[in-house]
């Protein structure tokens, strides 16, 4: 099986060492990691379940195969995303470009189709790629989804008091299984990220949002989703080999190496939240990332991951036993989730947004 796996890596380019050899030797652990880095997925050169999708969803150029929509076993990969990149460059799709051939996808082929005057049956073979690749457009029209996003967020006034959002804690055992974590340090993470996340969610309530509170197994898929809520924030805590790894850092749906993927307002919101956490706390700035996680692009609903610091190192242990700062945490997601809906006009300095301020904007 492995070799199979270094060939399938090296058409991808990665340099992965003996392609003979069957064992999981240095050189191909890091391309592994590579190959991780570049899909924007954890990077731990384990080859665990997101690795292999990635390596599934690798295999496909656009023009390789022909895609088509089934409900029951939705074709996924490279090719798909390419060709939902291109569609909503076009103005013809609106959605996520999540890589899935789904009903939108194939209604956004359909409409390229009566365009191209082709027959229209929303399959992408090689008369629909001919016409794909044979229109010259000199102006990108940008992504549909993205200014969808950003045009609903801009309608929706600037309260919270309504809006439903979904607090995630101690979601690193489902969402990264991959990662090694004692039973003591998953004990410790699930107290501590179900400690902030429930004094968001009274900091929320207390403002008149709606707020519901998952915790670890229990988090429920598409459950923003059938809620329309406004936004998922996961709160979790990271742990390291190195002691010296320490600090804090949000995540969203995109790439960084493809900005036309990300998620406008998942960016602007990790990018809020990061901010207003990081004046209140004091703890090292690990920045915003655009990643492509299962966790975060299997939802419609705007998500921001936020890793609270590392379990293993003393001074973020600290910081994360501390009751104060956990409010401090609370209070900048709080404040990082407000501050998406004010005007850039009206919109105050970091740090200084107070929860009796955000009432007053209810």
């Amino acid at each position: 099986m492995l070799p199979n796996i270094k060939a399938q890596m090296a058409r991808l380019g990665l340099d992965i060492g003996d392609s003979e050899s069957a064992d999981f030797d240095r050189p191909f652990e890091l391309a592994v990691r590579q190959f991780q880095q570049d899909r924007g997925i954890l990077c731990d050169g384990v080859l665990g379940p997101e690795t292999f999708s990635e390596l599934e969803h690798a295999r496909y150029q656009l023009g390789d195969r022909v895609l088509r929509f089934d409900p029951v076993r939705v074709l996924t990969g490279d090719d798909v995303l390419v060709l939902q990149t291109r569609l909503a460059g076009l103005g013809f799709y609106p959605g996520r470009v999540d890589a899935e051939y789904a009903a939108r996808t194939e209604a956004a082929v359909k409409e390229l189709q009566m365009s191209l005057g082709t027959k229209v049956d929303g399959v992408t073979g090689p008369q629909t790629l001919r016409g794909l690749n044979a229109i010259n457009r000199n102006q990108d029209t940008g992504n549909l989804f993205a200014l969808q996003e950003r045009a609903r967020v801009a309608a929706s006034g600037t309260s919270l008091v309504g809006r439903t959002f979904v607090i995630e804690a101690a979601t690193t055992v489902v969402d990264f299984q991959t990662l090694p974590m004692t039973e003591e340090q998953t004990a410790l993470e699930r107290q501590i990220t179900y400690d902030i996340a429930s004094r968001l969610v009274g900091r929320l309530e207390a403002i008149g949002a709606g707020a519901i509170l998952l915790e670890g197994d229990a988090v429920e898929i598409n459950r923003a989703d059938s809620l329309g809520a406004s936004a998922v924030i996961t709160v979790t805590a990271d742990v390291s080999k190195s002691k010296e790894a320490k600090g804090i850092a949000s995540f969203y749906f995109g790439h960084e190496r493809q900005n036309d993927l990300n998620s406008p307002t998942g960016q602007k919101l990790a990018e809020l939240i990061q901010g207003e956490v990081i004046a209140r706390t004091g703890m090292l700035d690990c920045r915003t990332h655009a990643r492509t996680w299962a966790s975060l692009k299997r939802l419609r609903t705007p998500k921001v991951h936020v890793v609270t610091g590392y379990l293993t190192n003393d001074e973020d242990l600290q910081n994360l036993q501390d009751p104060y700062v956990r409010d401090a945490i609370a209070d900048g997601v709080a404040a990082g989730l407000q501050r998406l809906y004010i005007r850039e006009d009206n919109d105050p300095q970091t740090g200084t947004l107070s929860l009796e301020a955000i009432k007053a904007l209810s």
